[in-house]
């Protein structure tokens, strides 16, 4: 046995258990897997002395170094999102998630593959914790085990965010890190605010066909709500102001007619309004407009009856530049 340090990278399907009961699907995904991994992984593994572990629906890559990673698993990330308009099946909508890690490398070889017999030498202490951390939140996102410290980031700190608290439905890990990474592949600014768009395009078209209750949107849009909501903050903090402030203001209701699952929208709301707030405090025009906005969405919040849950959501300590913004605007009260 031989043992080095090395980060490793633990991604998988969200929802495999669900598609068990129709086969087809698991080797169908199975195959959009190797496909994806064959396109925007392969071609990285000899020149960053990465390895590839693929075992069910799990792919987990290693490297000795963070930074060699991040490209082709956003990449993989991109693959699914964007392959799903091209699915008609809503049984193979398949969304990735994962957690990087960092721990020895430990191989076990004394069973040699051969027709009857394939192993994999995967054994590296890292594999608990980033197991664990792949599943701290819905989404297709990628969270880091909190013992990484800002000092492996390197020249990438910025596709970064630690939470202090993290908030959400799911494990509490105080000071994990999370992954914004679809600002590594969407080098393009306007092509991530594009991409920011349809998806929330896509999220409101499913919301507004019926009222949700808590089970059914966990089972059917939960998903997709975390990943809208992880492109609206990195949107927020990657694009460029004026493509921004458009961005943003257009996921922000514009009147104060009914809306339906008012439960479901604010959260969503308070991605975009954050973004602006935070990034929009320059001009008079930029203060009253923000103000007409933040009006209109008390107004809906007060009739909905969560006014308070999005008042309480601003008490979080990674919300503190957003609460301060809006104090400094007079939208909040002072404490």
């Amino acid at each position: 046995m031989k043992d080095t340090h090395r980060f490793a990278i633990f991604a998988d399907f969200l929802g495999t258990k669900k598609r068990y009961s129709r086969p087809e699907l698991v080797v169908r995904g199975r195959e959009l897997l190797e496909q994806a991994l064959n396109q925007c992984v392969v071609p990285k593994l000899p020149e960053d002395n990465m390895h590839l572990y693929v075992l069910s629906d799990t792919a987990i890559l290693t490297c000795p170094r963070l930074g060699p990673l991040l490209e082709p698993i956003s990449r993989l990330f991109t693959r699914f999102i964007e392959l799903q308009d091209d699915s008609s099946d809503a049984s193979l909508i398949l969304w990735l998630r994962a957690g990087i890690s960092y721990g020895k490398a430990l191989y076990v070889d004394h069973l040699q593959n051969t027709t009857r017999i394939r192993t994999i030498p995967f054994l590296d202490t890292s594999l608990p914790k980033a197991y664990d951390l792949e599943s701290i939140r819905k989404g297709s996102r990628i969270f880091v085990d909190p013992v990484i410290g800002d000092d492996k980031f390197r020249d990438h700190d910025n596709w970064f965010f630690r939470w202090k608290q993290i908030t959400g439905h799911g494990a509490y890990i105080p000071n994990v890190a999370e992954c914004l990474w679809p600002a590594i592949v969407y080098g393009d600014k306007d092509r991530l605010a594009q991409m920011t768009l349809k998806l929330h395009r896509w999220w409101s078209e499913e919301l507004s066909r019926k009222e949700w209750s808590r089970d059914k949107y966990d089972e059917g849009l939960i998903h997709l709500d975390e990943t809208v909501k992880l492109f609206i903050r990195t949107s927020s903090a990657f694009c460029p102001d004026d493509c921004k402030k458009d961005l943003l203001r257009s996921l922000l209701p514009k009147t104060t007619s009914p809306h339906k699952n008012i439960r479901f929208a604010w959260g969503m709301w308070f991605q975009a309004l954050k973004g602006l707030v935070e990034n929009c405090e320059a001009s008079f025009s930029d203060t009253r407009d923000l103000e007409k906005v933040f009006g209109t969405l008390k107004a809906i919040l007060s009739k909905g009856g969560y006014l308070q849950h999005f008042m309480q959501e601003l008490e979080y300590p990674d919300y503190a530049r957003f609460r301060s913004a809006l104090r400094r605007l007079g939208l909040h009260p002072s404490p």
